[in-house]
């Protein structure tokens, strides 16, 4: 693992973690909502899912602990539990894009994708949202040199990312473990300060997914579009 860019992406967290801490957020966040399961509005977005033994652990260790104290928000189940690659259209009712789109997105990242190498994901750290919580994976300069290349593609077909991002230059994997349905108690607070250096360990991705769904990725609303190799 480049350790340069690691240690950006870092220290990239923890200047977020000290902007959410002074309430100052500068990335596009989901609305809380009472109910998430059954939201019906739809995003378009690439990811991949999070292999069962790796997703397991991660319910295990954190989620369980966490669900005692809140056991009303929605945690994501194994099966759902994915890391963001490239966000294309938030969420939103009616889809913020066309089927013509997808089709677009879909030739795009059948050209740019598999020019790149897999690589891995070190997993560690919660860092704690307004409406979420989130578990981060850092990597190689592989997934900036990806995310720029698709980026501009996405720009040249007319398909450009509508989301707002901490930075522009420096990217991580993101995991969303909860959503919250209200304001978390103390409690629930201070198990995040007692995880939040926690380190869960690593895995290849070989491959990305092009997807619909909503809000939390739940199986009765997603269709996967396109999967795209990863060059071993």
């Amino acid at each position: 693992m480049e350790n340069n860019y690691f240690q950006k992406q870092k220290q990239l967290v923890e200047e977020m973690n000290l902007s959410l801490a002074k309430g100052v957020v500068r990335s596009s966040v989901v609305e809380m909502q009472s109910e998430y399961e059954h939201d019906d509005q739809t995003c378009l977005t690439s990811l991949v899912f999070i292999p069962q033994d790796i997703a397991h652990k991660i319910t295990k260790i954190i989620i369980e602990p966490l669900k005692q104290l809140e056991p009303e928000y929605f945690y994501y189940p194994a099966e759902s539990m994915h890391l963001t690659i490239k966000s294309i259209r938030t969420i939103h009712k009616p889809p913020l894009f066309t089927e013509d789109d997808v089709a677009k997105v879909d030739i795009l990242f059948k050209k740019i994708i598999p020019k790149f190498k897999s690589f891995s994901f070190q997993l560690e750290d919660l860092v704690k949202f307004p409406t979420s919580l989130s578990l981060m994976g850092y990597c190689d300069d592989t997934l900036q040199k990806l995310v720029k290349e698709l980026d501009a593609g996405l720009k040249q077909i007319g398909v450009p990312d509508d989301k707002k991002y901490f930075s522009d230059e420096i990217f991580f994997g993101n995991i969303t473990l909860c959503r919250f349905t209200h304001q978390p108690s103390e409690a629930f607070i201070k198990k995040i300060e007692e995880l939040k250096n926690i380190k869960i360990g690593q895995f290849v991705i070989d491959k990305i997914n092009l997807i619909t769904c909503n809000v939390v990725c739940h199986p009765k609303t997603r269709r996967i579009a396109g999967t795209y190799k990863l060059n071993d």
